[in-house]
């Protein structure tokens, strides 16, 4: 639905991407300048104190413009930038998305490896340009809920897609911005109540006793909003020990005074599911069920040419790994218990004017575990919340002290911009990373950019700790380390948006799980040295305005090689990953009230894997078709899926089948209040 929003006609200046400090891109301090709405956002920068909310911004014309929200203070001296690439996907394009889990969505809309041993929403990791799972920063709010035990539990978010206002995908390094764990990528979800009151009601349901609920709400004044979400999904499962179930419960609220204004979201997440051959083809009878608690609160208050902003956040993750969901064996004596607890608090504070703009803040964060398996053995056990007679035998805990500072000046058609992050570490030595962009405005189209950036990574809990019937983990791991150099060029019409660049990724002491030829068990060191190169390109063509047939086509690939220094160990992760990744999607308008969208989806990917009977094999590529037909009319709309129409046999995970076709039907209406 286009919305009016503000347009200043002498900058064409729009800032819904920074007008909110948690976003990717006022973490990283840019913000986005639009002559048309590309379908590839980047990061930009600002070089005026002026800040989404502001009361006091000058007007001069009113424009239709697609979830755009317009900064027109005629005092800006705008500039922009674009050295880094940010995927934005903003509420109305997930609407159009044939999707129904965040997973899904990422995996359609951006050059991302997607590696789902449970479809949707159960379980998937996130791998960046050839980065693992671990590698990858997960940002609700901007807040880093991240999992300190293992990467597979990042994604265990409380939320559904009726939550989500918008997403952004910063391809490439963070560290210097974020802190350790964005490594190669960094997702950041975004919620907010909407300005309308509203009640919003859904169903899905599909094969193999698929159904999908959802009911969520907006409520309140012009100061204070509320938006409230509770969902719940099933499924027998389309293959045996493949059900699952998933609740969820989530709130944000907001509250604008004079004193400045204040957020607060919290959710809860309760899932189990059948996970066969998840993590092991040896034990395919394997069982999971997570429970997640999250919650943070921002304060932010305006003045003069200073924005200062203080969050603070918890977040608890609960997990119980069963490797025999039931008749088990002989040896087998007790189910997995993990239990981590994350807080952190983290100030900043923000000067701008027309030449240059700082940021400099801190962040203090503490990553706890309890647990049966990982850890240091505790002076007294901890019963396990909700299990009869289980308890905690092993823990450990970390502290994190973050100071980060940035700069940016502004030079003509030249942006330059630098910054480092230092960061204390109770279990590790400290570390200092640092990143500098540079980019040139070469006319009212085209740009040219480039970077470097310094990046680490810890080791998770279970890197050190595990040790289970196939793995065996390594108290002695250092951190990894790599440097990334990246470049490439954007060009941006009314009609086409498209942007190309390559990468040089330089990994060192990168953990790995490996064996060796004699081992019967992986094991994790600081193995290899992995240099990574690849080009990715994305193009979108808006066609609406000349053929009433088709919306939108856009298209994205990467190409991804890479080469190693270790030995002649065999790797478990960091080689596997997507050579090829190309997606193509189509989105025809038939009628007012009819609408198809289809999406084509090709994946090579590099490595092998051991099958059941302990034959390497090689990963086989495939090629995966999605439709989606809606009608919409009013407050109603109701689709039609098909997933994987033409039946195709494919993994992501070693072993893990993915499903053939599952059709589907679902329904939302929207009814204001």
């Amino acid at each position: 639905m286009n919305k009016k929003y503000l347009f200043n006609e002498q900058f064409g200046f729009f800032r819904q991407w920074s007008n909110k400090s948690y976003s990717v891109f006022n973490s990283i301090k840019r913000v986005v300048l639009i002559g048309v709405l590309p379908l590839t956002y980047s990061l930009l920068a600002m070089p005026v104190a002026t800040f989404g909310q502001s009361d006091t911004v000058t007007v001069s014309k009113n424009v239709d413009i697609n979830e755009v929200v317009v900064n027109a203070n005629r005092k800006a001296s705008t500039y922009s930038e674009l050295t880094r690439v940010v995927r934005v996907v903003s509420r109305d394009e997930l609407g159009t998305l044939q999707a129904t889990s965040l997973q899904e969505i990422l995996e359609r809309v951006a050059s991302v490896d997607i590696r789902q041993r449970g479809v949707h929403g159960v379980q998937a990791d996130i791998n960046f340009r050839g980065g693992t799972f671990d590698q990858t920063l997960v940002l609700l709010n901007g807040v880093n809920i991240s999992d300190p035990q293992t990467g597979h539990h990042s994604m265990n978010i409380p939320i559904s897609i009726e939550s989500i206002l918008r997403i952004e995908i910063l391809q490439g390094p963070g560290a210097r911005e974020f802190g350790q764990g964005a490594f190669a990528g960094a997702i950041n979800i975004i919620t907010e109540p909407e300005k309308q009151n509203n009640i919003q009601p859904s169903i899905f349901v599909g094969n193999y006793g698929l159904v999908k609920t959802s009911l969520s709400s907006n409520f309140g004044t012009e100061r204070f909003r509320t938006f409230i979400a509770t969902s719940h999904d099933r499924s027998d499962g389309y293959i045996q020990n493949t059900d699952f179930a998933s609740s969820n419960i989530y709130l944000h609220s907001t509250l604008k005074s004079r004193a400045g204004k204040f957020s607060l979201f919290a959710g809860y997440q309760d899932k189990g599911f059948g996970s066969n051959s998840f993590y092991t083809a040896k034990y395919p009878n394997q069982f999971e069920a997570t429970k997640s608690l999250l919650g943070g609160v921002e304060y932010q208050k305006e003045f003069n040419q200073f924005k200062f902003d203080f969050n603070a956040y918890y977040r608890m993750h609960q997990d119980r790994f069963e490797l025999f969901r039931n008749n088990p064996a002989v040896w087998y004596t007790d189910h997995n218990y993990h239990k981590t607890d994350v807080y952190g608090v983290k100030p900043t504070l923000q000067f701008a004017n027309n030449l240059s703009k700082t940021l400099l803040g801190a962040e203090l964060r503490r990553e706890e575990i309890l647990s049966n398996k990982l850890g240091d053995s505790l002076a007294n056990p901890i019963e396990v919340w909700g299990e009869d007679n289980q308890f905690y035998y092993k823990g450990g805990s970390r502290n994190m002290l973050n100071f980060f500072l940035s700069e940016t000046l502004y030079l003509g058609n030249f942006i330059v911009a630098g910054g480092l992050q230092y960061s204390f570490n109770n279990s590790f030595d400290n570390i200092l990373t640092w990143g500098g962009d540079v980019s040139y405005l070469l006319n009212q189209n085209l740009r040219f950019f480039s970077s470097v950036n310094r990046t680490f990574r810890t080791p998770t809990y279970t890197d050190l700790y595990y040790e289970g019937a196939t793995n065996i983990g390594n108290p002695n791991l250092n951190p990894e380390f790599a440097t990334t150099y990246e470049f490439g060029t954007k060009y941006s019409s009314k009609l086409i948006s498209a942007q190309l660049a390559g990468f040089y990724r330089k990994g060192e002491d990168i953990i790995d799980w490996v064996k060796g030829a004699a081992d019967t068990k992986w094991r994790t060191v600081n193995y290899t040295d992995l240099s990574t190169y690849g080009v990715d390109f994305s193009t979108r063509f808006n066609l609406e305005e000349l053929t009433p047939l088709v919306k939108t086509i856009s298209v994205n690939y990467s190409y991804l090689t890479s080469d190693t220094v270790g030995g002649d160990l065999d790797s478990y992760y960091v080689l596997d990953f997507l050579k090829h990744n190309l997606t193509v999607n189509f989105n025809h308008k038939i009628t007012n009230q009819f609408s198809f969208s289809w999406s084509a989806r090709y994946q090579d990917r590099n490595g092998q894997y051991a099958d059941v009977a302990g034959v390497m094999v090689d990963y086989p590529s495939s090629w995966l078709f999605d439709t989606r037909l809606t009608y919409e009319r009013g407050m109603v709309k109701v689709f039609v899926d098909a997933s994987n129409i033409f039946d195709t046999k494919y993994v992501d995970i070693a072993n893990v089948q993915q499903p053939g076709r599952w059709l589907g039907a679902g329904i939302v209406l929207k009814i204001g209040l």
